[in-house]
C-alpha cells in the first residue's frame, strides 16, 4: 500500500518545491480575492453611478413637470397688453391709475415705493435687497440667485456666455408664492461694459424650486403721461 512521505523522508529539493507550490497557491488565492474584491467595488460604483444618474433624471423631470403653463420659458405676460385711461380728479382713482401705468409701461420691472397704492394688496411692490428674506438668505442673496438662475437658462438657450455682475433692483408680486422682476447688470465679454439685463422668475408655494421665466437685455420703459410720474411736471395754468 502506498504511503505519503513524511517531512523526514523528503529531500531538501522536494521540500523547497512543495513550499514554492504552497506560496504560489496562496498568492494565486490572494490575487483572485483581490480581483474579485476589485470587481465588486467596480460593480458597486457602477450601481451607485446609475442610481445617482437616475436620481438626477428624476429630479430634472420633477422640476420640469412642476413648471406650470404661465412659467414657460420666454413667456412675458405683458406682451400685447397696455394700459391707458382717462384722466380722473378722484384721488383714489388717480393713485391706482398712476400705479398701473408704471406696472404696465415697465412690464413690472420699475415700480417705486412712492407710487404703490396705500393699503394691503397683492400687486407689484419694490423689494428691499438689504433685509433678511429667508432664514439663511438676505434679500440680495436671494435675488442674486434668481438672476443667475435665469441668466444660466438664457446662456443655454442662446449659446452665449453673459456674466452676472450685480442686482440693481427687484420688484416682487406675492400671490401663492413670489414672482420676481429683477434688473441686474452683466457683461457680455470679460472686458466688456456693464449692460442692464432683466430677469423674471417665480417660486410658487407648492413648488420645490423656483423657475426662470425670462431673461433679456433690458427693454426701454414706455412713456408715462407726465401727470402720473412720481414727481409730476408743473402744468400750464
Amino acid at each position: 500500500m502506498a504511503t505519503n512521505p513524511s517531512d523526514g523522508d523528503m529531500t531538501d529539493g522536494e521540500k523547497s518545491s512543495e513550499h514554492a507550490t504552497t506560496e504560489s497557491t496562496e498568492a494565486s488565492s490572494e490575487d483572485n480575492g483581490s480581483i474579485q474584491k476589485k470587481r465588486k467595488i467596480d460593480a458597486d460604483s457602477v450601481v451607485l453611478n446609475e442610481e445617482e444618474e437616475e436620481e438626477e433624471e428624476e429630479k430634472k423631470d420633477e422640476d420640469e413637470d412642476s413648471c406650470e403653463s404661465d412659467q414657460v420659458w420666454g413667456f412675458d405676460s405683458f406682451d400685447d397688453t397696455d394700459f391707458d385711461t382717462e384722466q380722473s380728479d378722484d384721488d383714489v382713482e388717480f393713485e391706482w391709475n398712476r400705479y398701473l401705468y408704471h406696472v404696465y409701461k415697465s412690464r413690472g420691472f420699475k415700480v417705486d415705493s412712492e407710487i404703490v397704492p396705500k393699503g394691503s394688496f397683492n400687486g407689484c411692490r419694490p423689494f428691499d435687497l438689504d433685509k433678511k428674506f429667508l432664514h439663511n438668505l438676505s434679500g440680495r442673496e436671494y435675488m442674486d440667485n434668481m438672476a443667475k438662475l435665469a441668466l444660466a437658462k438664457y446662456n443655454q438657450h442662446n449659446q452665449t456666455n453673459v456674466m452676472f455682475d450685480h442686482v440693481v433692483r427687484a420688484v416682487v408680486k406675492r400671490c401663492s408664492g413670489i414672482k420676481s422682476y429683477i434688473t441686474f447688470m452683466a457683461k457680455e465679454s470679460p472686458q466688456g461694459d456693464l449692460i442692464e439685463y432683466q430677469a423674471k422668475t417665480e417660486w410658487k408655494a407648492w413648488q420645490r424650486n423656483a423657475h426662470a421665466i425670462l431673461c433679456r437685455p433690458a427693454l426701454q420703459m414706455k412713456p408715462i403721461p407726465a401727470r402720473y410720474l412720481p414727481n409730476p411736471l408743473p402744468t400750464d395754468s
